[in-house]
């Protein structure tokens, strides 16, 4: 059974801006996919040739990569960028299969999000108690080429290391979020009290 996490973060202010920074890259990602993919329906729609032809739906994102327009793209991970045009088609497959509205554009109000996977980010054990359970981890951010820096963070319940997870902000507040299998992290032998971290193999 998958199970949902929401735990707190303290980046410091320079972690903080990266995160700011990773978060509005990956957003002009997925809006430039939601007006390319506009252009195309609008285009269609006066195109009587192209009737029956489909709209392409894709995972491509350099063509928005400029130079002259949007050189900082260039300063984040591509893995970045790259998970904006994935939530991008995701978002229309759920859209095709009737779960949602068509994507649109992101807001820059409210809370606002940045998806990593598993190449951005790694959990280390930071902590332990008197009886050897790990209580406290770091969330180490970033790649070698673009290292971000670590935030130490807590959890009341165990989990197993996630493929990915989104970490966020709201009215001034960061949280990590992510999905994990419960069931896995209670047959792991690993153990959580309190307000412990959550501990996985």
């Amino acid at each position: 059974m998958s199970t949902g996490f929401r735990i707190r973060l303290y980046p410091d202010a320079r972690i903080a801006s990266t995160l700011r920074r990773w978060i509005g890259c990956q957003e002009l990602i997925y809006t430039a996919k939601v007006q390319e993919d506009r252009y195309y329906r609008r285009f269609k729609r006066q195109s009587p040739a192209l009737v029956g032809e489909p709209i392409p739906v894709d995972q491509q994102y350099a063509r928005f990569i400029s130079e002259e327009l949007t050189p900082w793209l260039r300063a984040v991970p591509s893995v970045v960028l790259r998970n904006g045009a994935v939530k991008f088609a995701q978002a229309y497959q759920r859209f095709f299969k009737g779960l949602a509205g068509r994507p649109q554009p992101k807001n820059k109000h409210g809370r606002r999000s940045v998806w990593l996977t598993s190449e951005l980010f790694r959990f280390l054990p930071a902590r332990a108690d008197a009886d050897g359970v790990i209580n406290e981890w770091h969330l180490v951010l970033g790649t070698k080429k673009f290292p971000v820096g670590t935030v130490r963070l807590k959890a009341n319940r165990p989990f197993t290391a996630p493929a990915s997870i989104h970490v966020s902000i709201e009215a001034g507040r960061w949280h990590v979020s992510f999905c994990n299998e419960a069931r896995a992290a209670a047959q792991s032998g690993f153990m959580c009290r309190g307000r412990s971290a959550c501990a996985f193999p």
